[in-house]
């Protein structure tokens, strides 16, 4: 996770738990701690689920857009490195590995049409030479952005990247704290930042990382984890900020979370609408969370 990943998610855990105690002491929810809403439900992008081939991908897409979503996300490339998981090593994928991805990406264009955004995940893992080509190779398919396409540690790299290719791009799943964005932001290194306010700090950070961000005029998509104090803890503070672009779920239908909370998840026409409830929204059901580790 980069650098700084262990200290800084253990104070993200205990800043989200603070400003939920404090919420549920004041009868207030986390949104009105932070200065009150200025929107009245959370857009939502989401992943097809499953392993696969560009018809498969396609399908999943169309049921996804059908649902409301207007955003799809997927990752086209990871699984074809030569290396398999030394992928964060070598830099590279094959070519058997790229035309696929490509391939995958055209079937979902045609899937869904020139209306719906589809965003591409790199997981951090290219080298300069690699991540230019795959750019350029999906710049014809009109995509959304170009998420990490390196590793975080080298921002003379991403600037190589920026400069050479024609596509948005996104970073910030790997970085920590407003430290670590300040220098993407001054040099113009991206079009989106996407921090996780489970890793970079907690709602505290993530508060401030986006009005940061707001100076520039950078939006903000948070990065999701998974997880529903994930999902709510992001969604409170993006209902506070005016450079929110959208939220990230993990899948379209969250099956399993409405088990693990006592209220669930409000979603609809791929929008997450929050409740008054104060704090977080709701408590997490810790016998199933206790059975489930068990198991």
């Amino acid at each position: 996770m980069g650098s700084r990943g262990v200290g800084s998610s253990v104070a993200s855990a205990i800043d989200i738990a603070l400003w939920d105690i404090r919420g549920q002491q004041l009868g207030l929810p986390i949104y009105d701690l932070l200065g009150g809403s200025i929107r009245n439900s959370i857009a939502l992008y989401t992943h097809p689920d499953g392993n696969f081939d560009p018809e498969n991908i396609a399908a999943a897409c169309r049921k996804i857009v059908a649902q409301g979503f207007t955003t799809v996300k997927t990752g086209p490339f990871p699984n074809y490195c030569p290396e398999g998981v030394q992928a964060y090593i070598s830099g590279q994928v094959d070519e058997a590995g790229e035309e696929l991805g490509v391939a995958m990406i055209a079937a979902m264009r045609e899937a869904v049409g020139p209306g719906i955004e589809i965003l591409i995940d790199c997981h951090g893992q290219f080298d300069v030479p690699t991540a230019i080509r795959l750019a350029g190779r999906l710049e014809p398919y009109h995509i959304g952005w170009f998420e990490e396409p390196l590793p975080p540690e080298s921002l003379h790299a991403l600037r190589q990247v920026r400069e050479r290719t024609n596509v948005p791009i996104c970073v910030g799943e790997r970085m920590y704290t407003r430290f670590d964005f300040l220098p993407v932001l001054e040099g113009r290194l991206a079009e989106f930042i996407m921090p996780d306010v489970t890793w970079t700090g907690g709602i505290s950070e993530l508060k401030k990382i986006s009005t940061l961000a707001e100076t520039y005029h950078i939006p903000v998509s948070p990065h999701d984890a998974g997880g529903p104090v994930n999902i709510a803890a992001g969604a409170h503070v993006m209902a506070t900020v005016p450079n929110f672009y959208k939220l990230e779920i993990s899948r379209a239908r969250l099956d399993l979370y409405p088990l693990m909370m006592d209220h669930p998840f409000d979603i609809r026409d791929g929008h997450l609408n929050l409740s008054s409830r104060p704090g977080l929204g709701f408590e997490m059901n810790l016998e199933f969370l206790r059975e489930r580790q068990l198991n």
